[in-house]
């Protein structure tokens, strides 16, 4: 018998017994999430479910299979990180389907791949099974799963679904906290504020939301460093990656240049251009590390470079910083929800600063509106409301005021 022959035999033997182990485990047990996912009854198109390592993309695979699949045997659920399948490559991936078809021949399967973007060239395979009308759900920590380029790689047969930390809402609801319909009126609001703080001071990470061990943050960071962008981009600058990292940490919440950035590094000695910080940003970008939100523009024909840069979670920033602002903690965490409930978000600078631009909304952050700032951030509202004809709004830790409209971000956050 040929290698080849032998390695596909073998292949076929292991996905077997992947598919029959999930199915003897059942479905795990997982805490609902507020993501919508398209129902499509007319079309098949692939389900694109990407998002940050450990932000729940694979538990929210296991809520779709328990909401809308009946019949376990239906499912096959094959994580293409597992260790069993590390010389898995493009053209064997039809194996999973020759198994399934072995073990189940009656049976047509609804497929779910995780981690897809570790196998190069799964793009075709998906393809193939969604133009033979199989249902098909991926996942993957990559943002090249989205948009522009997965409309091209898949031609159109994809619909994306992001997963982020968990909301402010599902961190209660992770907690045990059910809310009452008239919360803000009750005691309960105590209870919320209490939880709000806690959210503060950890993570919106499911995991360290369940555990509360903040030390988990560490093991992101150094798996999104080497799998998500050393290992996945081949970089052979490791020492310049990882000081951007952790400068994006330490400088979350201000604007970011490239510039500033390369003579920094330049200063203590590092290899560094401009042409490879900038590649290294975009990196970042993809592996769902940092968002860097522009500037708010009046026309599309306006080219102006300057961003602001947020993480993905401010865990990273409590855990790796010894002293947190909670200004612009605070900051941080409302732009994390904003990206949440599906808001592209700019901020405003033009004769005053207005921290975020959304589709309908000027938003002003800060922690207290006091003496010393007063004047100056509602002066930032007001030029964002009037340039950019949005409503305003202040957000702060616990304020609430009716002119200009300001109330708590928790409150804010837990509207619909």
């Amino acid at each position: 018998m040929g290698k080849t022959l032998k390695y596909i035999m073998d292949l076929k033997s292991t996905l077997k017994e992947i598919i029959l182990e999930f199915h003897e485990r059942g479905i795990p047990e997982y805490i609902h999430r507020d993501i919508p996912v398209p129902k499509l009854k007319r079309i098949n198109k692939a389900i694109s479910i990407v998002g940050p390592r450990r932000s729940g993309k694979t538990y929210l695979m296991y809520q779709i299979m328990k909401e809308r699949i009946s019949d376990i045997e239906k499912i096959v659920y094959v994580n293409l990180e597992d260790d069993r399948l590390i010389d898995i490559n493009a053209k064997n991936l039809r194996q999973i389907l020759e198994a399934y078809t072995e073990l189940y021949p009656e049976k047509t399967p609804i497929v779910f791949l995780d981690e897809v973007q570790v196998v190069l060239g799964w793009e075709k395979f998906v393809r193939r099974l969604v133009d033979s009308g199989i249902r098909v759900y991926i996942s993957g920590s990559s943002s090249k799963l989205i948009g522009k380029e997965l409309a091209t790689t898949l031609r159109g047969r994809a619909i994306t679904v992001n997963v982020y930390p968990l909301s402010f809402k599902e961190f209660l609801r992770f907690k045990g906290v059910k809310l009452d319909k008239n919360w803000e009126y009750t005691s309960q609001r105590v209870k919320v504020k209490r939880m709000f703080d806690q959210f503060m001071k950890t993570s919106g990470f499911p995991e360290i939301a369940l555990e509360g061990e903040m030390s988990l943050i560490d093991d992101y960071f150094k798996t999104i460093f080497f799998r998500d962008v050393v290992e996945r981009y081949r970089i052979k600058n490791l020492d310049l990656m990882e000081l951007l990292m952790k400068y994006l940490v330490k400088n979350y919440a201000r604007e970011f240049s490239i510039n500033r950035f390369h003579n920094f590094a330049r200063s203590l000695g590092y290899k560094s251009s401009t042409s490879v910080v900038r590649e290294y940003l975009r990196m970042l970008q993809e592996s769902y590390f940092v968002h860097l939100a522009p500037v708010w523009r009046k026309s599309k024909k306006e080219f102006v470079y300057s961003k602001k840069s947020y993480v993905i979670d401010h865990g990273f920033v409590n855990y790796l910083l010894p002293e947190v602002d909670p200004g612009r903690l605070l900051e941080n965490i409302v732009f994390e929800e904003l990206v949440k409930k599906g808001e592209t978000v700019r901020y405003y600078k033009n004769d005053g600063e207005c921290d975020f631009i959304t589709g309908n909304l000027a938003i002003q952050v800060t922690y207290r509106l006091g003496e010393e700032n007063r004047q100056r951030e509602i002066r930032g509202l007001m030029l964002a409301k009037s340039h950019t004809r949005r409503r305003g709004i202040i957000l702060t830790y616990d304020q609430e005021e009716s002119n200009p409209e300001t109330v708590p971000a928790y409150k804010f956050m837990l509207r619909s």
